[in-house]
């Protein structure tokens, strides 16, 4: 029986890739930050890749924009000490494939400096481990803004979509940064999961960028809820927004792959989804 190790299970996507795993009846050994686990000692990664076919390397601190501005070290130091212990524990204890999780950030390092340089130092670190170590494949995938129905909204730092819905939930009101029109590409934690699990089937040399190929406005998310539980919504237009427009080139065809979840349904089955456990 092939042996799998998820790192991060306990996340957004890790929660709907254990769950997609499960159902192939895998092995599965997981290890999430919230459990204990310390990715940042070397010898705990030893431990958690000893016997392991597979390591699908998703562990990591949630940053935004706002967080990486202000605490930058907060979020970089850990990361680049979470991906390097695990990319070279994998390769030490025989680990056959290894998946990593890398971000948009890193085709704009400039815009994300601290995240895109977090990533791009594993994604280099990887390149590196190909040369010398040509036994241990790996690839690497990049999601774009994700969204999904396990996403923690008791969390301090959340992602736009995640972060509208718990204002929703708490006052019926939306404060929007910016005034809404800025556009992103989003994709569902659940197609991400899915793409991870045909990446690690293809194992493709070249990163592949996991976005829906779609824009949406951060208004079109205010609507979706707004749709089903009428708000209170205010613009405070001089807050910092990043790119007015921001989308990633997708190369999933690589894979096969082609995301399935529809954006504004989504976002209302989330929406219901949080609201019957959501307490303040």
């Amino acid at each position: 029986m092939k042996t799998i190790l998820i790192t991060g299970n306990k996340g957004m996507i890790g929660r709907e890739l254990f769950l997609l795993l499960r159902n192939k009846r895998y092995k599965i050994t997981t290890a999430d930050l919230k459990d204990g686990y310390d990715l940042t000692d070397f010898n705990t990664c030893l431990k958690l890749c000893n016997g392991i076919d597979e390591v699908y390397h998703l562990a990591g601190i949630k940053g935004n924009p706002k967080r990486t501005k202000e605490r930058p070290i907060d979020f970089m130091g850990p990361m680049i000490r979470f991906d390097t212990n695990m990319i070279l524990a994998a390769q030490k204890m025989g680990v056959k494939k290894f998946l990593y999780t890398s971000s948009i950030a890193v085709l704009n390092p400039e815009m994300d400096k601290y995240p895109a340089w977090a990533k791009k130092t594993a994604e280099t670190l990887i390149e590196a481990m190909r040369i010398q170590y040509p036994e241990i494949k790996y690839c690497i995938i990049r999601p774009s803004n994700v969204y999904g129905k396990f996403d923690d909204l008791k969390a301090e730092h959340l992602m736009v979509v995640s972060d509208l819905i718990r204002k929703s939930l708490k006052n019926k009101t939306i404060e929007v940064w910016g005034d809404g029109t800025q556009i992103r590409d989003f994709i569902n934690s659940k197609d991400v999961a899915k793409a991870m699990i045909k990446c690690m089937r293809v194992m493709p040399e070249i990163p592949i960028n996991c976005g829906s190929g779609e824009g949406h406005s951060v208004n079109e998310i205010v609507q979706a809820i707004d749709e089903i539980y009428p708000l209170n919504i205010f613009y405070k237009k001089d807050a910092p927004i990043g790119d007015k427009i921001r989308l990633m080139p997708t190369n999933l065809e690589l894979i096969n792959f082609k995301p399935t979840c529809n954006f504004k349904k989504e976002i209302q089955k989330i929406w219901r989804f949080k609201k019957k456990t959501f307490k303040q």
